[in-house]
């Protein structure tokens, strides 16, 4: 049987053929998940577009919902679990006050907090949404079988639960290494009580990777790559991110030893 192309098929070969020497198997997965989304959110948008609200609007509507009577949330709830900002949030409940799909409710306990509470004809809007929602998200899985979806769900709650917990730890992936935010890598270091030292400590690294090969171990703190000091997530990505030179170098402590590693990055 002849396997079907995709999209990432293509991009795959073309970077084979213009750089051999990248390693694409991450792509095999990444590019189809984020290939894979774009037409799952043209999908439910149109859905939702043909009751007048968009995806943003439904995930809140229905996470009060499935949170149960009183169906009612603090916003900062909210925000934990749709993973929103304060001010993203603020604008989405705005919209749904005015088109009458919430309410907003004083806190009695916290004056600095308000619930937001699904009104009447919210939850009429969502009995009449959910059935078509779901009826269209199992359009998009026509072609798996029964096995093939339980398989798939299998894997990606696997991979959904690797990613949730760096996120809780403060874990961030660069490099084939899980490296940790500034505040976790200060106390990392604090707790075998080594000296506060800004940079990131490194929490693992990925076997048979080119970071290992360049000799980077569990424990080591990144400080400074060429010349920039590294401080921050954000610093880590800028200084990655610049195009010269390609093999950076990269200056870090290993306890209290300070060492030079080299290591060309996949930004470059």
């Amino acid at each position: 049987m002849v396997r079907s192309q995709d999209h990432i098929d293509t991009v795959i070969a073309q970077w084979k053929r213009e750089r051999p020497d990248y390693d694409l198997e991450p792509v095999e997965i990444i590019g189809r998940a984020g290939r894979i989304m774009e037409h799952v959110d043209r999908a439910l948008e149109n859905k939702f577009e043909e009751f007048g609200i968009s995806r943003a609007i439904f995930d809140v509507l229905a996470t009060i919902r499935r949170n149960g009577p009183p169906y009612k949330m603090t916003q900062r709830e909210l925000m934990r679990s749709l993973l929103r900002t304060s001010g993203s949030m603020s604008l989405r409940i705005d919209a749904l006050e005015r088109a009458g799909l919430v309410e907003r409710e004083d806190h009695e306990d916290d004056r600095r907090s308000v619930f937001v509470t699904l009104t009447s004809r919210g939850s009429k809007l969502l009995e009449a949404i959910i059935p078509e929602h779901l009826a269209n998200e199992a359009s998009l899985l026509n072609g798996l079988s029964k096995s093939e979806c339980a398989e798939l769900a299998s894997l990606l709650r696997k991979w959904l639960a690797v990613l949730e917990a760096n996120m809780a730890e403060g874990r961030h992936l660069y490099l084939n290494m899980v490296i940790l935010h500034p505040r976790a890598s200060l106390m990392k270091r604090r707790e075998v009580g080594l000296p506060d030292v800004p940079g990131l400590l490194v929490h693992s690294v990925e076997p048979g990777s080119q970071a290992e090969e360049a000799g980077f171990q569990k424990g080591d703190l990144i400080c400074a790559i060429e010349d920039q000091q590294i401080g921050s997530l954000l610093g880590l990505r800028k200084a990655l991110q610049r195009p010269r030179p390609r093999v950076k170098r990269f200056r870090i402590l290993r306890g209290s030893e300070p060492l030079v590693l080299h290591l060309l990055t996949a930004e470059s």
